[in-house]
């Protein structure tokens, strides 16, 4: 997965509705009665960010890391491994690149100036400029396969890693791995997003939870605006199995002016809102949104990390769409890695799990 794009967010249009205009017998016409428009949702939460704390300095002013378990610091210990290759070889392909454009250049200038080698200048030149290309040709196939290899060693420790601190102890028959991706309708059928064009994913595990199958990924949804795409999703999209019969109820959790709010919202009743959250729903929409279930969902703080989420209660499924920002969705391979973005997606996997425990 590559630098995830800017995010914006489309302007919605008002609409007002009118009264019939009275019809009466008199000369004049009645005025025609205005009703108040719509009331537009804010689908940005009120909340003031909260300032995030610098890392304390260590010796000689150095940025230290404090990791709170020991796979997260393992994680880091293998981004140190790989960075080690990475430098290593970036070096050597300096070294080798110097040498074989030199060797380029040596071969068309010495030539033109030994006097016994310039009849042939031109074959020498053109041999050493075939040896130079042939050589970086061949030195780059192998630096890279290096490089990629070691890169792939660390994102499989990452995932190692960070699933074994997010996921719960208790679950069960774990699989999958950072090259499983989901179908493009798996995303799709939640119905957040309207006119889907490209869905990218990676690291797709499923579970077994509390008798329920559980499926969770990065993913990334786009809607194809002319020739650029625009992206409406980015961060961890998990869904589950449930027993619910009913028209759909989405619930959105605001967040800050980078949060990517659902984009099918046409015709979506309003159950209600408040300053964090938005519920769309029909009547019977209660049954399901129940004083537990509510007070499970107000567990859930968007800040800068977690940036948004959207949960989409249909008949048979329930899909979570969790946005996150660059510094989880990103991963660390020059800076250290930072293991706070995992820290708050552990503690809204937690909620999100129990809160699937509730809505069954």
């Amino acid at each position: 997965m590559t630098d995830i794009e800017e995010k914006k967010i489309d302007e919605v249009e008002e609409e007002s509705d009118f009264a019939d205009e009275i019809k009466t017998a008199e000369p004049a016409p009645a005025p025609v009665e205005e009703k108040e428009p719509e009331e537009t949702i804010d689908l940005h939460s009120e909340e003031p960010e909260e300032e995030e704390e610098a890392p304390a300095p260590g010796k000689k002013g150095k940025i230290t890391i404090e990791y709170p378990d020991e796979n997260l610091g393992q994680v880091e210990l293998a981004r140190q491994e790989f960075y080690k290759v990475y430098h290593k070889s970036n070096i050597v392909k300096w070294i080798v690149s110097g040498v074989c454009i030199l060797l380029i250049v040596c071969g068309w200038l010495i030539p033109n100036a030994i006097e016994a080698l310039k009849e042939n200048s031109m074959l020498i030149a053109l041999i050493a400029c075939g040896v130079g290309l042939v050589g970086l040709l061949v030195f780059n196939f192998f630096w890279r396969r290096n490089v990629q290899g070691a890169m792939n060693r660390y994102f499989r420790e990452y995932y190692e890693h960070v699933n074994a601190y997010c996921f719960p102890e208790d679950i069960e028959n774990l699989q999958g791995s950072i090259d499983n991706k989901i179908d493009e309708e798996e995303l799709k059928n939640c119905d957040l997003y309207k006119d889907v064009g490209k869905v990218g994913s990676r690291a797709t595990y499923t579970f077994d939870y509390h008798e329920k199958t559980i499926k969770v990924c990065d993913a990334a949804a786009q809607v194809v605006l002319g020739k650029t795409l625009r992206t409406v999703f980015v961060g961890k999209y998990l869904y589950t199995t449930n027993d619910y019969k009913g028209s759909d109820i989405l619930i959105y959790f605001k967040g800050n002016k980078r949060a990517l709010p659902p984009t099918n919202l046409a015709e979506r009743k309003v159950f209600s809102d408040s300053k964090n959250i938005v519920i769309y729903g029909d009547k019977g929409t209660e049954k399901v949104i129940t004083p537990k279930v509510r007070e499970a969902l107000n567990e859930f703080k968007t800040n800068k990390t977690f940036v948004d989420m959207a949960i989409s209660i249909r008949e048979g499924m329930t899909y979570f769409a969790m946005g996150y920002e660059d510094d989880l969705m990103v991963i660390a391979l020059e800076k250290p890695f930072d293991p706070k973005p995992t820290v708050q997606y552990a503690g809204d996997l937690k909620k999100v799990l129990k809160l699937i425990d509730l809505l069954r």
